[in-house]
């Protein structure tokens, strides 16, 4: 069983899903519009919240993750955090699916091209090596429709292997009688990183915890700017995160890149 899968519903409460929207829609609302997207797969869809907010733009949606925990999670009853993000797309509504495949596998549960392609929330790193980023480029590259474009989140992993920062800012949720924390931190094991969540929560006047881990692959920006090319893309344009400044290797915590198949 993965780390998201034991993490479960918990895994909305770390990542606070109404603030992120609240930065990244008008970055995807300016993209969808500019390149007239209608279709879209979301490649590590986990709970589900960008392919729920897609598809109320009326977009036909397709979510793909190899979590069967955050699936079941994703094909739930619509959450009210995308509320204050939705559209009217009640006439001739289209359709939202959720798959459950992985980034080598996943062309044999879709059909069709895309407009766009979406690979978010650090995602790509959970690929084990350079050989399967060059298959799940490949597979990418495969179900994107000419001229349409695929946009990737990472962590700048070159800043974060030069400066070997273990910890991230805790993400803290408080209600009337419950408070929980969740404390993020890095452990570097050669090529690797160990990714490391301790989930605690408090009951009563005492605290209990829970540790996840997982295994990552931190991409350099080198790497993957020569694999994206290796796969065909062209135009590449890259950001430090969605408000669309440059990409600087030294100095960005996150990169945001943007890559077209060619007409």
């Amino acid at each position: 069983m993965s780390m998201y899968d034991d993490l479960g519903m918990d895994y909305d409460i770390m990542v606070q899903w109404k603030r992120r929207l609240e930065k990244e829609t008008p970055f995807f609302q300016r993209l969808f519009s500019e390149k007239r997207i209608t279709r879209v797969l979301d490649l590590g869809c986990g709970s589900g919240h960008h392919a729920r907010l897609f598809h109320n733009w009326g977009c036909e949606v397709v979510g793909v993750d190899p979590s069967p925990t955050l699936l079941e999670i994703a094909r739930g009853k619509h959450t009210p955090i995308l509320a204050e993000f939705e559209r009217n797309t009640q006439n001739n509504e289209p359709s939202l699916k959720f798959i459950e495949a992985n980034f080598l596998n996943f062309p044999q549960f879709v059909q069709g091209h895309f407009d766009g392609i979406f690979c978010l929330g650090n995602t790509l790193p959970h690929l084990k090596n350079t050989d399967e980023l060059e298959q799940a480029l490949s597979n990418i590259f495969e179900v994107l429709k000419p001229g349409g474009v695929f946009v990737f989140q990472n962590r700048n992993y070159d800043r974060l292997l030069e400066t070997k920062e273990r910890f991230q800012f805790p993400t803290t949720q408080r209600s009337a009688d419950n408070q929980q924390i969740f404390f993020r931190f890095n452990d570097f094991e050669g090529d690797k990183i160990r990714f490391n969540i301790v989930h605690f929560t408090q009951v009563g006047e005492r605290w209990i915890h829970k540790v996840y881990t997982t295994e990552l692959y931190p991409w350099r920006f080198d790497e993957l700017k020569r694999s994206l090319l290796q796969s065909g893309f062209s135009a590449l344009d890259f950001y430090s995160d969605f408000s669309g400044a440059p990409f600087d290797t030294l100095s960005s915590a996150d990169l945001v890149g943007l890559a077209r198949r060619g007409e």
